[in-house]
This record gives structure tokens, C-alpha cells and sequence, in this order.
């Protein structure tokens, strides 16, 4: 319950209000904690998704409106029913969900055990108001609660005379009875059935006195449940009779009771409960008849036997069991009764209609399958009628079917047609729990005997809980298999809330996925001696305003009690309203927190108050209690809803009678959504003033989805700054006159056109006809909004083709929207069907090897287009599509095409391949087929331990990667400098926010890469500080630095500091493997390392870091390295390749490696190392070059990468210093607009048309390039084109020639076609253009206009060199079309043009908050950016209220909040530019108290742009604990009691 309640702050449920009276509370309580503690559950815990689908299905199953759904009753039978199913329905809960799954059976038995506390309370608050409801429903509420409450009181079986039961069969329960998991009388109860439940059952035994029925629940484990005593003598229980009757007082014993030392005993008569085992002391209570109690002593004294246990108080108590002077006791003769099962008759079929209304004569089960081995969720009795819509026949059985209330469909078992058998399965998977070690810190936990019958046992789970308080500790623990075969846990209290007594112990194995359950037991953790942990509630001063929580006798135990906690909440609305206060400590050592009830709704009643220390960092659950507000005698909170003019386009909402009890009722806020689709359209509305002192509201439904139907409406004031609920209702909007059909018409393999008819808007113009469109094959991803066109018939029409849909065949979804008052508002929907076309293709894989496959692409059809191109994208599934390469198949001489893949390009992924196929089909890439591949594992050991020279560095082959070496012993080439290596710069960061979240003392600042000279600099400051001898223990000598490899990251903790702190320290050695981490420097490694201890320091390593981690070794150790100090002369590795002068080679042709070789993306020496070939491995290259010292060999991957293999060191020769002439700009040439280009130097590919642009890859001199455009930026010249993955990329080839200053006399530059264009209007394109993100030459193609198509524009704009229209899409994204070159004026260059100084538009003078009307188009966003996307626009004419006006990155802003809460920002003119004045900061101390002086918005971010949360007042005031400046205003901050930080906007 604790954790239950407080463990998720934010976590809400909400519950539908049903009136059943009291039965209603009870039902309410069980929806509450049963789904509480299934969330709890799935929550910690992933199961496999039947589970949690049944689970649901079981919870459905017991709501109050689900069992009526179908079901009619009259009169006084309604009544006696409706209190029979009220508590029917909550045992079938805790029987549904706990049978559904075993792993959620413990939470919802013990969250069913939480009923009862609430349950008590809320019948006793509503005993008075619902007495009418109570009486009319005839329901005993007493009764129902005790039931509820007291789960100890357990009906024992009556003695029936029932012929013997058949072995196997289906049994109808006749009293509430306990299932359990053996059959014994002292066996824990599990859960409980009720009167007319059932259950399938495949065994009857006799046993412990009693005859059991048992069978196996879904999650595989054994259930017994006694259904009546066999004759005396037969059993062991603890009644002295033997046949199940309660013997009569004392004297009916024969002598000392036949009961186990320890267990359950279940009291057959009032029974004296007493301090000490004397008979003539004063009891302190009695048990009565029914009770029961775990005891763990049986003694003799006093003439008596006696059975003792420890109370909740930790005092011992003592029950007197028998008379040791027995008198004669009769044995009442045993009588069978018929067995009283709900079973369908097998008579045949009934005649029914299809559908009507069903009179059940008999009693019938109801499950959600018709199925007859499905679980019965509940029985109808004879006197019900159940509507139904289907009669069916299914296993043999007939049935009637209806949709309950929660939209379930339920099934009524109403006659057997053939009855049928069923057999129990054996379970071959088994494994034994031992406990050891048990102490008042806790135990171990062993498993033994572990098999998976003949599966792979993947993973040992143990989840352990101790039995107070339900489930809120639930652990799900790993257990680490130990060098014996069995696996250990290990449990400590603490992560238990150090509670003492017996703790549930279950067995899961992870089988193919599924986390299957095996076996349980129990382990007791006995009272620790030491110190307790105290503390005492108590409540004053309570009033109907609130109460003081005085917390005393305070102690942790031992511990630090570092901050008193108290969460408080009313008991009406679940815990709607909880809040965690901070209890102030006072000067009497006491604790005290005021509350008042306006921050809990103004609620009056039953308040709980809980109590929590934080201990070791750990919120701790102490004790808690319950506070009475009592109801105020003053003026009342109050406010009336009425609801007007109700028409199909809305309603007015009217509040009157308003008044804040004596409070200043601020704003009047009405918060207002259909019942359609959950609150999706919920709207917040501020009630305006009207002169008669009433508040008002208009609701349009265009707001709202245009949903007619119910709405509801909801009243609430802002009193004393904190909304507060008042009152609700429903209004009601009837089907308004929006009319439109859909027809689908021309459907072939192509596509379809869809027609619209009927259009109408309900008396609104239709602005416009949208048509959104997608397949049904993959979800929405290819979901495309249409505009539809209007005919001359005033129909509408849209063509679609499959091509625009992955050329997807079978059935799409075409639905209708309309533009209504400038909002899209749905219509209807319809389907159309493509039938398949005729475009074929298989895949075969050939030549499986650890190296790699061929794939063949045969039976190639476009289906009558052509076949441009045949793309392979190819990815190992490991690791998402982190290696996904698109290959381009090669035609083969007999008509199929050919790939070859390598797994050196997948990263040496062994194990299945993703292998898919598309075709170039019209310019567009199409989707064909797919299969797999299989790279079977290679046979040979990958780790050598052989360290290899790579010129730059040092390596050695682990089992899955080269490793990098650097040492005192191994160092790098000075000119080696990869950076920071991305794919260990991701999983630190992971590694870095785990630790963050997880509470340890970590910061977010960090050292990475550092190169050379770096390095160097530190060093000598070291040495310069402390001397060599010193600095080399803790600092490597430039070139010897293992973060020159980009691969080493130092964290530091939350000062700054390297991470020295211990507990971080220790998480970093037991998980830095699971990152790919190793920390490199650790204690007693000095020898192999060469360095002292450093927490701080991890190296990545990749896949291998598990196998070092385990090993315990350094890396030197594992590797069998030479590590330790530096040698006598330390110099970095130096660049030598294996050969040292130029190889005389062919242009081209096939080369053969005499020893290894790398095999890098630049030919450069720095360039990382991708893989390399080994000596006697060959490869076929086309191009022999030489750059940066070195002979190259180069070839283009299957994937389009060019690569480059260093095969020797070039001899240098002397040469005499050149005298150069300045540099003059080369001539720009003149080249076509695309064709092939071959280069005459080193050029740089780069993805922007920029100098500045980082360079991705280059060209060397004779190498080419197919180029599709040549452009002029940023003063060069550049080749474009794209890339096979879809990438744009840029050449630099030449400098733009600057003028001279004698300007040479040319015409006017005449840019190529570029439009005279409207500013806004519809435009026909003359060829293909590219439609982008942004008005950018460089921005990626997002799709494209061909010739002939248009395009409805709103802007006409100059970007970047071209004319560019634009247009917002459908979704509200801003596109770009590109239409022209820009015209460029030619000025001399030797007169510098005078240009006026920029005036900036004028910027309107305007109130801060008011009306303002636009004066023409203006785009609406959710930041006062320019950049921010436009999310919609205001049109000239239309007005907006606004509450702020700003000016932010050079722009005019008004600024306004919708009604959804979400600030907007709307940008009307340029800024002037003002002189940089810096905002007056408040002298304000560092923490504090500040009073507001106007209204500030409270944001979760210091950004002006972030969305305002709530506000403070004037005069409203904060405890702030930090002052800061961030975007160009000063905030103050605070955490929220959630622990959450705000930031409020004060200058």
C-alpha cells in the first residue's frame, strides 16, 4: 500500500461513478487497489503480451456496468441480484486476475486485502447520505464490509452428503472457499471463490480431513480447494471432531488436539485469547467462530493445550485450545447434498432468434470465449434476462453472445451439445529454492536443480516481497549462477523497508522469451535487537480550514533522519489531491506541517496522513493515521451550471450563484470535452462576466472534433491563486447537417480516383476538401493528405496512385475531411481496394560462408515499366540497421542480377541477415520482396594476442574487433588525431546519464579525446609541478596518452572533480562492461599498467569488455601485452607501412598483400583504420596513387564507398624551396549543367555549399564524378550530386574569379527563367523541381514537382542565389519549391557601393495586453523565433487577444495562450534596433522568500519560449534556492514537492 500510494507521484487513475449504493464502494475500492496493483506489477515487470492482455480481460470482467451490461431484472429480484454480483464481482476479480497470471496473483490478492481498509471507511462516511440507496437495494452494508474487511473470517466447508465427486468435471462453489497450492487445512489460502462460482477441475483427493477438488491454473501451478470434510477419523484437522463440525466449547475435546507445531488454526468455537496459558485469567479479547490465526507454538499448562503467536504489538498471546480432561463427544452422522453446479444442459440445441431477450431458467456461466475450457468470469441465476445480439454454436456447445458496457463481448453457456473431456499436461521443468543465512539484515536465496525441460534456461529470476503491506516492496531479483551449476541471491532488508517476519520467495525462468513461473517458498527474517526506526503522528487544531501533523519521537535507527516527509491526501477521489509536505523542525525536536484543505479542493471528511524519513538517501515508509476535516458552518463554495441553446453547432455554458465561501473567486474556469475518445479534446474555457454577475461560455464543437453527443462540463475557481473544483454537468450536442459521400471509382493495379458528392457544411462554407489516404499494410507510413479538385458538377475529385503508396496492393483507407471555419473537421470514411500488379522479383542466397553471401535477383518484371535499377539494401540483425548498406545489383549475362556481400562491410556480424529488394520503377524506388541470410560463425579462435604495428598505432585481434594498444610500452604516431570516437562518445553518454539517473554523484562535464600537442602541454605543467618521476605515475608523456586514440573519457563528479567518489566508483567497476567499458587503471595493476589507481578512467572496448571485466585482468593481462614502465627510449609508433618505396603497379588490376595491410577511408596516414587484409589476401583496384607520404591502392566498395589500401611508403627526396607567385584564383571553368567531371587536384566533398562546411570525403587528381548541377556559393564554384543513400553532396573545384577594379563593361546579369510571380496564386511547373525543408541549395530533396503538375503558393521568396515558392503542407510543415536563378545586379568593384543604414519596419506601438486586428498575413508559432516552424497563420482582417508583447530575434511579437494551456507567438513587424542596454537584474541574495510585484510565469525551462506552466501574482510569494541569467532575462528557481525544478521570470 505504501509504495502502492506513493511510489508514483504523478500516477492518476480515474473511475466511472456507478450508483449501487454501498456496493458501489466496495466495487470502487477493488477497481482501485486491484488495478493499482497490476500497474504496480507491469510496472516493474515486462510479461509476455497474452498475459497482459488477460489480465485486462479479467478486470473487465468484474466491473458493476460489465455484469449488468447484458442483464435485466425487476422488482425486488433486481435488487437482491444487484447485491449478490456487488460481491460476486469483486472475488471474481481476485479470482480472474489471479488465476490469469500467476506473476500478478500475490499483487492482487494483497492489493484486495487493501479494500478492506478503505472500505470500512467509505461505507462508514456514506452510511448516513446513501441510507436511502442502502434501503432500497436491500444490501447489508455491515455485512459487506466485514466481509470485505475481515479476509481472516474463512467459511470452513460444511459437511455435505454428496455422492462422491467424478474425477474430473466442473464444480459449482456453494460458499465462499479458500484455493490454495496444497491440500492442508494450515496451507495459506492464495485467494478466495464465492457461492456459484466454478471451476474445470482434473482431480479429487482426500486429505488433512477434508476432500479436495484440485486442478492447474493458467500460469502452470496446482490449485486445491476442500469442498467438503470426509467422514471422522480421515483426516488431521484441528477441530476434535473430525467431520468438519465446530466441537462445543472445551469439554468436547477428547484429550490435547492431533495439530502441527507451527501453522494455521481455524477456531471452531469463541475462543479465550490471553497473555499468559492460565485458565482462570481474564481474557484480553476472544476469537470468535470462523476467525483464524498463524501460530508458532503449541503448548501444555494449567491442565489445557494452548497455541501462541506474536501480535501485531509484538506481544505474545495465547489461545486455549483444549481441556486436557476430554469430555464424550458425539459424532453427527456425515450427510452428502447434491453437488450444486452450474452446468449447461445436453438436451440440444435451443430454437432462439437471433437476437432478443434471453429468460434464464437455470444458472449459466459467462465467459469472454465460447469456449467451455475458458474461464467462467460469473453466473446468472435463474430470475435474470439478458439481452443478446448473436446466437452460436462452438465446442460443442450453444451459446448467446452480448457487448457489455466496458465493450466487451461476454458469451452465455446455455446448453451442451457433446460434453468433452480434458486431460492435465505434464510439466517437465522444475528447480528448488533453499534459503540460507537468515538474519535480521536478511538471506540467501539458492536454486538448485535447475532444468528447463530440454529448453535454454536463459535467465534465473527470483521476484521476493515481504508478506506485510502486500507487494510495495516486490523485487525482481537476477540470480548469478554460481561454479556448482546452482544460482544465489542475495536479500538485504534494507531494499525491503527493513521489515522483519516472513518474506514470499518465487521462481521464474526466462524460457523462448517468456518468463515462465517454477515453484515458491518462504524465508522469515527474525526481529533485529538494534535500535528501532520511530515516529509518532498526531493530529491538532483541526478544523474546517485544515489541521496541524505534529510528528514526534523522531529516530532513524541508528541513521540520519535527513528530511521528514508527509504525504497527506483526502479520502474523496482517490488521491486526487495528494501532496507531499516537508515537515519543519521545531525548536522541541518535534516536527510540524500545516494543511490546509483549499490545496485538497476544499475537501471536508476523512483526511490520510502518512509518514516517511529519508534514511541513506531512501524514502522510508514510519507509520501513518487519518485527520477529520469537519464540514464548514460558514459561507459555502458555491456555483450552478445550466446548460443553453443546445443546437448542433454548440452550447452555451451559464454560472451563476458564484461565490468563493468568503474568498475572492479570481477567474471562473470551465473546463469542457466530449465523451467521444477519452478527454482528446478537453479545453480549458475562461468564463467571461456578464453584467447580471453570472459567468459565460460559448462552446463551438468545431473546437472539439465536431463530435456531437454528450459533453461534459466541469466549474472551477481560482481561490486564493489554486483552482479549485466546484461542480459538473453534461451538455448535449444533437448530429448536425455536415454531409459528404465518398466513391471510389477506375480501381486497377495503378491506383483509383476517389470522388466526393453530397458536399455540405452544416450552413458553413467548405474552404476546402481534404482527402488523407494511406494502405492498410504497415500502419500509416504511407499516409498522404489530398487536395481535392472541384468539378464543373460541384462534385470533388482526387487521383491516387499506388506509386505515392510503396505501390502497395489490396485494400487503402480513404477518408473526408473539410476545412470549416478555418478548421479541418472529419467527415466519413470509406475503402478502396488495388488489386496486384504484375511486378515480380525473387531473392536466392548462394555461397554462404563466414566471409559472406551472393544474392541473386531472378524473375525480374516491372510490371509493364521499366526496370531502371535492381537496389539490395542489405543489414546484419544485430544492432538495428546500424550497417545497413544499399547495394546495387549487377545484370548478369542470363538475365538475373547479382550481389556479393562481405561481412568485413557489415562489421564481421556473424548470424541472420535482412536482405530486401526494390526496383527503380518511373524514377521511384519501389519495395518487391525480401528474405534472409545466414552468416554461419567462423571456425577458428579470434583473439591472438598478437600485437601488430599499424604505423599510427599499436593493435591486437580480440575475439571481435581489433583492440587499440597504448601503453608505457606502445605509443601512437604524433600525427595521429581520429577525434572523438562517436561510437564510444554514444554509449559514454549512455553509460554517464545511467549514472546521473540513478542518483549517483556524477556530472555532465567530462574529458574525451585529446591530441598530441594537448597532451604535450599538460604533461610539461605536470612535470613543471611535480617532476617527472611524479607526473608519470599519473600522466602519460605526449603520444603515450590513451586519449589521443578518442576512445578514453574521465568522468568527474557533480564539483567538477575526477570521480573519486566510492559508491560511483563501485557501480563503475560492476557496469562499466555493460557499455563497453573497461575502468583501465585499477588497484593492484600498477606493474602491468604503468600508472597509479584511477576511478575515473574508462577506455572503450567494445564487444570484448564482458570477457576482460570477468577476467579480472588488466588489459595487458588478458591480452599478454607487455604493459609496466616506459623502456629507455620512448618514442611514439611511427608511420611504416611494409613496404618503404613506390611499388611499380599497373593503373589498374589485382594485387596481392605481402603482409597486413590497412584499409582506410582517406588516403591518408591519420585516417582511422576501417579493416585491413592480411599477407596472401588479394584485391581488385582501379586506381594507384600517391598522397601524404605513401603509395595507395584504391577500389569502390559493392556499397559505392571508395576505399584506400597503404601498400608503401613513397622515398623522399630533397628538393630546393619553390618560389611561388601569390596565388591567383583558378579559372572558373566552364562546364555544362551536369555530365562528368574529372579533377586535376585534391577537391573536398562536403554537404553544404560552403567553405566553412566540414569536408566529408575528397577526390584526388584523375579521379571523377557523375555531377547533376553546377552552382556558384560563398565565392566558389561547386559540382553537386546525390549520393546512392539519397545524400546531396558538394565539390569545391574552383575560386570565383573576383571583379576587377576597372569593371568591365557587361550587360546585366538575366537570371535563367525566373518567374514574374503573384505573391501568392497557383503555379505550373515546365520540368522537374525539388521540393525542400528550407529555401536552401544544399537542403536535402524531400520530394519533387515533374512537368505539368501545379502547386497553390503563399509566398514568393529570394534565397541563397534561386527564387523559391512556398506553401504550407497539410500537416503544417513549410515547404520550398526552388523555380530560379535569382537575378544578380553586376556593380564595379572599384567604387564600394554607400548603403543606406537598414531602417527596420516600423514597430507598432501597443498596450501590453489587449485586441489587435492584422493587417495582413501572419504566421502563428510556438517560439518568438524566426526559424520556429509555422504551426498556422492569421489572414488580414482577423484579431487575436493577446496578454504580452516582446521583441525577440529581431522580430515584434504578440504573444497568447490557447485554451489548451500552450503559449503561441505571433511575429507583426521588425524590431527596432535598440542600444544593448542589459535588462536591470534585482539585487536578490542567492536563496530566499520573494513577493511578486506583478504577474511571473512559472516555466520548466530558464527559456522565454518555454510554455508557461501557471503563473504567480501580485503579491503571491516563493522560497527560491538559486538566481540566474539565461536568455537575456533573470529567474528564480525552486523544486516542486514532485521533486521537479521551476523557473520563474521575474526581469
Amino acid at each position: 500500500m505504501k509504495r502502492e500510494k506513493f511510489l508514483h507521484e504523478q500516477q492518476r487513475f480515474s473511475i466511472r461513478k456507478y450508483s449501487f449504493g454501498a456496493a458501489s464502494v466496495l466495487l470502487g475500492a477493488s477497481l482501485v487497489f486491484a488495478g493499482q496493483a497490476l500497474a504496480d506489477e507491469h510496472h516493474e515487470v515486462s510479461t509476455p503480451s497474452d498475459a497482459t492482455l488477460r489480465a485486462t480481460s479479467d478486470s473487465d470482467a468484474v466491473t458493476a456496468a460489465d455484469i449488468f451490461s447484458g442483464v435485466a431484472t425487476d422488482g425486488a429480484a433486481s435488487s437482491e441480484k444487484a447485491s449478490q454480483v456487488s460481491t460476486t464481482s469483486q472475488t471474481a476479480s481476485e479470482t480472474a486476475t489471479s488465476e490469469a497470471r500467476s506473476e500478478v496473483s500475490a499483487s492482487t490478492s494483497q492489493a484486495t486485502d487493501k479494500i478492506s481498509e478503505s472500505t470500512t471507511a467509505s461505507s462508514e462516511a456514506t452510511r448516513n447520505t446513501n441510507a436511502s440507496s442502502e434501503t432500497a437495494t436491500n444490501l447489508d452494508v455491515s455485512a459487506l464490509t466485514r466481509a470485505a474487511v475481515n479476509t481472516s473470517l474463512v467459511s470452513q466447508p460444511a459437511t455435505t452428503t454428496d455422492s462422491d465427486l467424478p474425477s474430473q468435471g466442473t464444480y459449482v462453489y456453494k460458499e465462499r472457499t479458500e484455493v490454495k497450492n496444497q491440500p492442508k487445512v494450515s496451507a495459506k489460502a492464495e485467494f478466495y471463490v464465492n457461492p456459484g462460482d466454478s471451476v474445470l477441475y482434473d482431480q479429487v483427493v482426500t486429505a488433512d480431513g477434508y476432500q479436495w477438488i484440485s486442478y492447474k491454473s493458467y500460469s502452470g501451478v496446482r490449485r486445491y480447494a476442500p469442498v467438503k470434510p470426509v467422514a471422522a477419523g480421515s483426516g488431521n484437522g484441528n477441530s476434535g471432531n473430525g467431520d468438519g463440525k465446530p466441537s462445543n466449547g472445551a469439554q468436547a475435546t477428547t484429550g490435547a488436539l492431533d495439530i502441527p507445531a507451527t501453522g494455521t488454526y481455524y477456531f471452531t468455537r469463541d475462543t479465550d485469547i490471553k497473555k499468559e496459558p492460565k485458565a482462570d485469567l481474564k481474557p484480553t479479547f476472544v476469537f470468535g467462530k470462523g476467525d483464524h490465526v498463524i501460530y508458532d507454538k503449541v503448548l501444555t499448562a494449567d491442565n489445557h493445550q494452548w497455541i501462541s503467536y506474536l501480535g501485531y504489538d509484538y506481544v505474545r498471546y495465547y489461545a486455549d485450545v483444549a481441556t486436557l480432561t476430554p469430555a464424550k463427544a458425539e459424532t453427527p452422522t456425515v450427510k452428502r447434498t447434491e453437488n450444486n453446479q452450474a452446468k449447461p444442459e445436453t438436451s440440444g440445441a435451443e430454437k432462439l432468434p437471433a437476437s432478443g431477450t434471453y429468460n434464464v431458467t437455470r444458472s449459466l456461466n459467462v465467459k469472454n470465449e465460447p469456449k467451455a475450457s475458458a474461464e467462467t468470469l460469473y453466473t446468472l441465476e435463474k430470475g435474470y434476462k439478458v439481452n443478446y445480439d448473436k446466437v452460436l454454436t462452438a465446442d460443442n456447445h450453444q451459446w448467446i453472445s452480448y457487448i457489455s458496457y466496458s465493450g466487451t463481448r461476454r458469451y452465455v453457456d446455455i446448453a451442451a451439445l457433446k460434453p468433452t473431456e480434458s486431460k492435465p499436461q505434464e510439466n517437465r521443468v522444475f528447480g528448488n529454492l533453499t534459503i540460507n543465512n537468515q538474519t535480521s539484515n536478511g538471506f540467501d536465496v539458492v536454486v538448485t536443480n535447475v532444468s528447463g525441460g530440454g529448453k535454454e534456461v536463459k535467465e534465473v529470476r527470483v521476484p521476493v516481497w515481504s508478506d506485510k503491506n502486500g507487494q510495495d516492496d516486490l523485487t525482481w531479483y537476477h540470480a548469478d549462477k554460481q561454479s556448482d551449476g546452482s544460482y544465489k541471491v542475495h536479500v538485504d532488508t534494507a531494499s525491503h523497508k527493513g521489515d522483519a517476519g516472513t518474506y514470499s520467495v518465487h521462481l521464474y525462468y526466462m524460457l523462448d522469451g517468456k518468463r515462465t513461473y517454477i515453484t515458491e517458498t518462504k524465508a522469515t527474517v527474525p526481529q533485529s535487537v538494534e535500535s528501532q526506526v520511530t515516529g509518532k503522528l498526531t493530529i491538532n487544531n483541526q478544523t474546517s480550514n485544515g489541521f496541524d501533523v505534529v510528528v514526534t519521537n523522531v529516530s532513524g535507527g541508528g541513521k540520519e533522519v535527513k528530511e521528514v516527509r508527509v504525504p497527506i491526501w483526502s479520502d474523496k477521489n482517490g488521491q486526487d489531491d495528494l501532496t507531499w509536505y516537508l515537515a519543519d523542525k521545531q525548536s522541541d525536536g518535534s516536527y510540524k506541517v500545516h494543511v490546509d484543505t483549499a490545496s485538497h479542493k476544499g475537501d471536508a471528511g476523512t483526511y490520510s496522513v502518512h509518514l516517511y524519513y529519508m534514511l541513506d538517501g531512501k524514502r522510508t515508509y514510519i507509520t501513518e493515521t487519518k485527520a477529520t476535516v469537519p464540514q464548514s458552518t460558514e459561507s459555502q463554495v458555491t456555483g450552478k451550471l445550466t446548460i443553453s441553446n443546445q443546437t448542433s453547432n454548440g452550447f452555451d455554458v451559464v454560472v451563476t450563484n458564484v461565490s468563493g465561501g468568503g474568498k475572492e473567486v479570481k477567474e471562473v474556469r470551465v473546463p469542457i470535452w466530449s465523451d467521444k475518445n477519452g478527454q482528446d479534446d478537453l479545453t480549458w474555457y475562461h468564463a467571461d462576466k456578464q453584467s447580471d454577475g453570472s459567468y459565460k461560455v460559448h462552446v463551438d464543437k468545431a473546437s472539439h472534433k465536431g463530435d456531437a453527443g454528450t459533453y461534459s462540463v466541469h466549474l472551477y475557481y481560482m481561490l486564493d491563486g489554486k483552482r479549485t473544483y466546484i461542480t459538473e454537468t453534461t451538455a448535449t450536442v444533437p448530429e448536425s447537417q455536415v454531409t459528404g459521400e465518398l466513391t471510389i471509382t477506375n480501381q486497377t493495379s495503378n491506383g483509383f480516383d476517389v470522388v466526393v458528392t453530397n458536399v455540405s457544411g452544416g450552413g458553413k462554407t467548405v474552404q476546402e476538401v481534404r482527402v488523407p489516404i494511406w494502405s492498410d499494410k504497415n500502419g500509416q507510413d504511407d499516409l498522404t493528405w489530398y487536395h481535392a479538385d472541384k468539378q464543373s458538377d460541384g462534385s470533388y475529385k482526387v487521383h491516387v496512385d499506388a506509386a505515392s503508396h510503396k505501390g502497395d496492393t489490396g485494400t487503402y483507407s480513404v477518408h473526408l475531411y473539410y476545412m470549416l471555419d478555418g478548421k479541418r473537421t472529419y467527415i466519413t470514411e470509406t475503402t478502396a481496394t488495388v488489386p496486384e500488379s504484375q511486378v515480380t522479383g525473387k531473392l536466392t542466397i548462394n555461397n554462404q560462408t563466414s566471409n559472406g553471401f551472393d544474392v541473386v535477383v531472378t524473375d525480374v518484371s516491372g510490371g509493364g515499366k521499366t526496370v531502371q535499377e535492381v537496389r539490395v539494401p542489405i543489414w546484419s540483425d544485430k544492432n538495428g540497421q546500424d550497417d545497413l548498406t544499399w547495394y546495387h545489383a549487377d545484370k548478369q549475362s542470363d538475365g538475373s542480377y547479382k550481389v556479393h556481400v562481405d561481412t568485413a562491410s557489415h562489421k564481421g556480424d556473424t548470424g541472420t541477415y535482412s536482405v530486401h529488394l526494390y526496383y527503380m520503377l518511373n524514377g521511384k524506388r519501389t519495395y518487391i520482396t525480401e528474405t534472409k541470410a545466414t552468416v554461419p560463425q567462423p571456425t577458428e579462435s579470434h583473439v591472438t594476442g598478437k600485437l601488430t604495428n599499424n604505423g599510427s598505432y599499436y593493435s591486437v585481434r580480440g575475439k571481435y574487433d581489433d583492440i587499440i594498444i597504448v601503453n608505457k610500452k606502445h605509443g601512437l604516431s604524433k600525427d595521429y588525431n581520429p577525434g572523438e570516437n562517436p561510437t564510444a562518445k554514444a554509449a559514454f553518454v549512455r553509460l554517464r546519464d545511467d549514472m546521473i539517473n540513478q542518483g549517483l554523484n556524477v556530472g555532465r562535464s567530462y574529458s574525451g579525446f585529446r591530441s598530441y600537442d594537448y597532451q604535450k602541454t599538460l604533461y610539461d605543467n605536470y612535470v613543471s609541478r611535480d617532476g617527472q618521476a611524479a607526473a608519470d605515475r599519473y600522466s602519460a608523456r605526449p603520444g603515450y596518452s590513451e586519449h589521443q586514440t578518442g576512445l578514453v573519457f574521465d568522468l568527474t563528479d557533480k564539483s567538477g572533480n575526477l570521480l573519486e567518489d566510492s559508491r560511483a566508483s563501485q557501480w563503475l567497476k560492476d557496469n562499466a562492461h555493460n557499455y563497453g567499458f573497461i575502468v583501465r587503471f585499477q588497484a593492484g595493476k600498477e606493474a602491468s599498467t604503468g600508472y597509479m589507481p584511477e576511478a575515473w578512467h574508462i577506455r572503450y572496448v567494445g564487444k570484448e569488455a564482458k570477457d576482460i571485466h570477468d577476467s579480472g585482468l588488466s588489459l595487458e593481462e588478458y591480452f599478454g601485452i607487455e604493459g609496466g614502465d616506459y623502456s629507455a627510449s620512448s618514442k611514439p609508433a611511427e608511420s611504416k607501412p611494409a613496404t618503404t618505396g613506390a611499388v611499380n603497379l599497373p593503373a589498374t588490376g589485382t594485387y596481392t598483400f605481402t603482409g597486413r595491410a590497412s584499409i582506410k577511408a582517406e588516403a591518408k596516414v591519420s585516417s582511422p583504420e576501417l579493416a585491413y587484409y592480411d599477407k596472401g589476401m588479394s584485391v581488385n583496384y582501379d586506381k594507384v596513387l600517391t598522397a601524404d607520404g605513401h603509395q595507395w591502392l584504391s577500389y569502390v566498395t559493392t556499397s559505392g564507398a571508395r576505399r584506400y589500401v597503404d601498400i608503401a611508403t613513397v622515398k623522399a627526396t630533397e628538393t630546393k624551396p619553390e618560389v611561388k607567385p601569390v596565388a591567383k584564383p583558378a579559372d572558373k571553368p566552364n562546364l555544362p549543367e551536369s555530365g562528368t567531371y574529372t579533377f586535376t587536384g585534391r577537391a573536398s566533398i562536403k554537404a553544404e555549399a560552403k567553405v566553412s562546411s566540414p569536408e566529408l570525403a575528397y577526390y584526388d587528381k584523375g579521379m571523377s564524378v557523375n555531377y547533376d548541377k553546377v552552382l556558384t556559393a560563398d565565392g566558389r564554384q561547386w559540382l553537386s550530386y546525390v549520393t546512392a543513400s539519397g545524400a546531396r553532396r558538394y565539390v569545391d573545384i574552383a575560386t570565383v574569379k573576383a571583379t576587377e577594379t576597372k569593371p568591365e563593361v557587361k550587360p546585366v546579369a538575366k537570371p535563367a527563367d525566373q518567374a514574374s510571380l503573384p505573391a501568392t496564386g497557383t503555379y505550373t511547373f515546365t520540368g522537374r523541381v525539388s521540393i525542400k525543408a528550407e529555401a536552401k541549395v544544399s537542403s536535402p530533396e524531400l520530394a519533387y514537382y515533374d512537368k505539368g503538375m501545379s502547386v497553390n503558393y503563399d509566398k514568393v521568396l529570394t534565397a541563397d542565389g534561386r527564387q523559391w515558392l512556398s506553401y504550407v503542407t497539410a500537416s503544417g510543415a513549410r515547404r520550398y519549391v526552388d523555380i530560379a536563378a535569382a537575378k544578380v545586379e553586376s556593380k564595379p568593384a572599384s567604387q564600394p557601393e554607400v548603403k543606406p543604414v537598414t531602417k527596420p519596419a516600423d514597430k507598432p506601438s501597443l498596450p501590453e495586453s489587449g485586441t489587435y486586428t492584422f493587417t495582413g498575413r501572419a504566421s502563428i508559432k510556438a517560439e518568438a523565433k524566426v526559424s520556429s516552424p509555422e504551426l498556422a497563420y492569421y489572414d488580414k482582417g482577423m484579431s487575436v487577444n493577446y496578454d504580452k508583447v516582446l521583441t525577440a530575434d529581431g522580430r515584434q511579437w504578440l504573444s497568447y495562450v490557447t485554451t489548451s494551456g500552450a503559449r503561441r507567438y505571433v511575429d507583426i513587424a521588425a524590431a527596432k534596433p535598440e542600444a544593448s542596454k542589459p535588462a536591470a537584474k534585482p539585487s536578490l541574495p542567492e536563496s530566499g522568500r520573494y513577493t511578486f510585484t506583478g504577474r511571473a510565469s512559472i516555466k520548466a525551462e530558464a527559456k522565454v519560449s518555454s510554455p508557461e506552466l501557471a503563473y504567480y501574482d501580485k503579491g503571491m510569494s516563493v522560497n527560491y534556492d538559486k538566481v540566474l541569467t539565461a536568455d537575456g532575462h533573470t529567474w528564480l528557481s525552486y523544486m516542486t514537492v514532485s521533486g521537479a525544478r521551476r523557473y520563474v521570470d521575474i526581469a
